[in-house]
C-alpha cells in the first residue's frame, strides 16, 4: 500500500501532528482576537472540540449537508457582525471561520497540508493590522509551531515527536533569517499590502467630528500618536503644539471640519526659529499628519492647507515616516479671503443664547479682539471652572450654556469650544485645532513621544493686523498641562483612571518608567529599521554605503550575499554532521588497515585490531613473537584502562610501523 502512494500524503495524520497541528491553528488565529466577533471565536472552540470526539471515536466527520449548512450559516453570520460589507474585518473573518470548518473535515495528510498552508497566510493576514515588535515576535514563534506541524506530518507514523519537531523547525526558521535580511536590504522596496488604503481599516486618534468629551476620552489611552526626532535642540513644552486638524463648523454640539476651502495659505516669518525634526506616525486611517506651527518646508507627498495643516494624498494606514521644517516665528494669513471669514465666522442660529448674550455684553465693553480675548481667559481664570477627564454629560442643543454657566467641569475642548463660539457670536472670526500638545521626552533614545493622551484642543482667532494668532483656554484653567503636560494637571485619582501601562501613572526614574521608556525605545528602532524602511529609506541608506545605485550592481551584491548566505547554512549542516572524531589509537589503526589493503590484506568488519595484526604478521612469514608483540602494544593502548598518553601513543605508533616495513619489504 505504500508503494502506491509513496507520499503517505493520503494516510491518515498522526495523532502527535495532529496535536500539534491544532495547537498551531490556535496560535496562529489568538492575535486576529481583536477583529473577529466573539461567536467566531466560540465557533472556532466548538470545531477543535469537535476534532477531538472525532479523533476519539465518539462522533463522526460532519456530512455535505451539515457542512454546506454551516458554511451559509457562517457566511451571514460574518455579514450581519457589524463590520462594513466589503471590509477588511470581513474578509479575514470568512479566512478564520473557513480555517475552523477546515479542521472539522481534515481527514487525510492532504488536508493538514492545507491547513498548514492556510496556517501561514493567517500569519501574514496579521501584519495586515498591526506591525508592532511583540506582534512580529509572537508571529515567528507562530511560524516555528506551524513549521513544526510540517515537519511531524511528512514523519514516520511512529516517530513523531514534537519537541524534536519544534527543534527541527527552529533550526530551519534560523537558517532562513540571514537570506531574509539581504532580501529585505537590497530588494527594491514594494508597497506593502498593509500601507495600501484598505476598506475597513479602523481609525484611530483624533476625528473629523468631535465633541467636547471625545478628547477626554483619548486622553486615557497610552495608545502611541507619534515620534518625533529633532534635528538639534528641542523647543520647549509649551511650544509644542502639535497641529493636526481644524474644526471650523458647529452644530447641536459637535465641531465638524468646515468645507475644504481653494486657497493658498499665506505666511510671514518673523524671526529665525526654524526647527527641523522627523516623524514617525502611526496608523490612523486619516489623510492629516502632524506638525508644529507652523510649517514651511515638509514631505514631499504632503500638502500645506489653507488653515496651515498638513494632508496627505491616501489614508495613513500603516507606519508614515516624514521630514519637516516649521517656523515658531511666523505671521499667518494677514488678509483673510472672504470664504475664509465666512466659514470662521459662521454659528447655528438660536443656539447657546445664554453664552451669545454674554459675550456680546463684554464685547461691548472691550470692543478690541485681543482685550476681548484676554478678558474672557480672565473670566476663566477667575471663575471656578474645573479641568478634569470625567466631565457631566452635555445636551446637544445649548451644550455650552450648560458648560458654561452651569457645571463649569470639562477638558480642554470644552473651554477652547466656548471660548470659539464667544468669538464667533460677536463677529471675530476663530477656529477650534485638534492636535496634541507636549509629549514625553525618552532619555535612552533622545527623542520624544507623543501619546493619545496628549490629545490637545485650542483656539485660533483672527486679529486685524496680526493674522491668526493661537489663544489656549487651557492655560487659565489648568496652566500646569501647558506646562508640564497632562500628568501634572490632574489630581492623583484621576492620574489612576489613565492606562494602567501609561507612564503618566509613574513616578518620573521609578523602575516602572525606566522599563516603559526602555520598550519604548526598542520599539522605535524596530519602526525606524523595519517597518519604516520604504522605498526612500532604502535608496538613501544604499547610496550612502554603496554610492552609485545601479541596478547591476545592486543585483550583483545580492547574488554575492545571497551565495555567502547558502555558504553559511551549508557549513553549518557540514559541521553539524560531520563525522565524530576517533580515538587516536584507532586512527592509528585504521591508517594501518588502509596501508596493509594495498597488499591484499583487508580488515574485515568484524575483525577486533589485534587479530587483524596477527593475521598481517602471520601472512608475510614473520616470527610469531613480532605479531603477539605488536597485538600486545594494541591492546594495552586501546583496552588498557590507562589513561592515553603520548608516550603510549608513540609506542604503538613505532610498533606498527615496524609491521608496516617489514609488510612493505615482503611483498614489493
Amino acid at each position: 500500500m505504500a508503494g502506491n502512494n509513496p507520499s503517505g500524503i493520503g494516510f491518515q495524520i498522526p495523532r502527535n501532528s495532529l496535536a500539534l497541528l491544532m495547537v498551531s491553528q490556535a496560535a496562529v488565529v489568538l492575535p486576529h482576537f481583536a477583529q473577529l466577533s466573539p461567536w467566531i471565536i466560540v465557533v472556532g472552540l466548538l470545531c477543535g472540540l469537535w476534532r477531538t470526539r472525532v479523533y476519539q471515536g465518539r462522533i463522526g466527520y460532519p456530512s455535505r449537508s451539515v457542512k454546506a449548512f454551516f458554511v451559509v450559516l457562517g457566511t451571514f453570520g460574518v455579514f450581519v457582525s457589524g463590520h462594513e460589507p466589503l471590509s477588511l474585518e470581513v474578509f479575514v473573518s470568512m479566512l478564520v471561520l473557513a480555517f475552523a470548518f477546515k479542521l472539522v473535515e481534515m481527514k487525510t495528510r492532504r488536508d493538514a497540508v492545507v491547513v498548514i498552508f492556510l496556517c501561514y497566510f493567517i500569519i501574514a493576514a496579521q501584519f495586515l493590522f498591526e506591525q508592532t515588535l511583540p506582534i512580529a515576535l509572537y508571529e515567528l514563534v507562530a511560524t516555528v509551531l506551524v513549521t513544526a506541524a510540517m515537519v511531524g506530518l511528512n514523519q514516520m507514523h511512529t516517530d513523531v515527536r514534537p519537541v524534536a519537531s519544534i527543534r527541527l523547525a527552529t533550526g530551519l526558521v534560523l537558517q532562513a533569517v540571514p537570506l531574509a535580511v539581504v532580501l529585505f536590504l537590497f530588494f527594491p522596496r514594494l508597497m506593502p499590502l498593509w500601507s495600501m488604503p484598505l476598506p475597513g481599516s479602523a481609525a484611530s486618534g483624533l476625528s473629523e467630528a468631535m465633541t467636547p468629551g471625545d478628547i477626554a476620552n483619548l486622553s486615557q489611552s497610552d495608545e502611541l500618536a507619534f515620534r518625533v526626532e529633532f534635528d538639534g535642540q528641542m523647543p520647549a513644552y509649551r511650544e509644542l503644539y502639535w497641529r493636526a486638524v481644524v474644526y471650523s463648523e458647529f452644530l447641536d454640539g459637535t465641531w465638524k471640519i468646515g468645507a475644504p476651502i481653494e486657497e493658498s495659505p499665506m505666511l510671514l516669518r518673523s524671526g529665525d526659529t526654524d526647527i527641523s525634526y522627523e516623524v514617525m506616525m502611526s496608523p490612523t486611517a486619516r489623510k492629516w499628519i502632524y506638525a508644529l506651527d507652523v510649517p514651511i518646508e515638509q514631505d514631499a507627498r504632503a500638502t500645506l492647507q489653507a488653515d496651515y495643516h498638513l494632508e496627505v494624498a491616501n489614508p495613513i494606514t500603516s507606519i508614515f515616516r516624514y521630514h519637516v521644517r516649521s517656523a515658531l516665528d511666523h505671521t499667518r494669513g494677514l488678509n483673510l479671503t472672504p470664504a475664509m471669514y465666512a466659514r470662521e465666522t459662521r454659528l447655528p442660529e438660536g443656539d447657546n443664547p445664554r453664552l451669545v448674550a454674554y459675550a456680546r455684553d463684554l464685547h461691548s465693553r472691550h470692543p478690541q479682539t485681543r482685550e476681548f480675548a484676554t478678558t474672557m481667559l480672565d473670566h476663566i481664570r477667575n471663575e471656578p471652572f474645573v479641568y478634569t477627564l470625567s466631565p457631566p454629560t452635555l445636551p446637544k442643543r445649548n451644550s455650552i450654556d450648560t458648560f458654561w454657566f452651569d457645571s463649569r467641569r470639562g477638558f480642554c475642548a470644552h473651554y477652547a469650544g466656548a471660548f470659539v463660539f464667544a468669538m464667533r457670536s460677536v463677529g471675530i472670526p476663530a477656529r477650534l485645532v485638534g492636535g496634541y500638545l507636549g509629549g514625553e521626552v525618552n532619555p535612552i533614545g533622545g527623542y520624544l513621544v507623543v501619546r493619545q493622551y496628549d490629545a490637545h484642543g485650542w483656539a485660533e482667532v483672527w486679529i486685524e493686523g496680526e493674522g491668526w494668532i493661537r489663544f489656549d483656554p487651557t492655560s487659565a484653567v489648568a496652566p500646569n498641562r501647558i506646562e508640564s503636560g497632562l500628568a501634572s494637571a490632574l489630581e492623583a485619582a484621576e492620574r489612576s483612571n489613565l492606562s494602567l501601562l501609561t507612564n503618566a501613572r509613574f513616578d518620573a526614574g521609578s523602575l516602572m518608567s525606566r522599563a516603559l521608556l526602555m520598550f519604548d525605545s526598542i520599539e522605535h528602532r524596530w519602526n525606524m529599521f523595519v517597518v519604516g524602511y520604504d522605498s526612500q529609506v532604502q535608496q538613501h541608506f544604499l547610496s550612502e554605503w554603496l554610492g552609485d545605485l545601479k541596478p547591476a550592481r545592486i543585483a550583483l551584491i545580492m547574488v554575492a550575499l545571497g551565495g555567502i548566505c547558502f555558504g553559511l547554512v551549508a557549513f553549518v549542516l557540514f559541521f553539524r554532521h560531520r563525522p565524530a572524531a576517533r580515538n587516536p589509537s584507532a586512527d592509528l589503526i585504521h591508517r594501518f588497515a588502509r596501508f596493509a589493503g594495498r597488499y591484499g590484506f583487508v580488515r574485515e568488519v568484524s575483525e577486533s585490531p589485534q587479530a587483524f595484526v596477527h593475521r598481517v604478521s602471520d601472512g608475510i612469514g614473520n616470527d610469531t613473537t613480532v605479531g603477539e608483540s605488536v597485538a600486545r602494544d594494541v591492546e594495552s593502548v586501546m583496552y588498557g584502562g590507562e589513561p592515553l598518553t603520548r608516550a603510549a601513543l608513540r609506542r604503538l605508533r613505532q610498533s606498527l610501523r615496524r609491521l608496516q616495513f617489514n609488510l612493505a619489504l615482503t611483498l614489493r
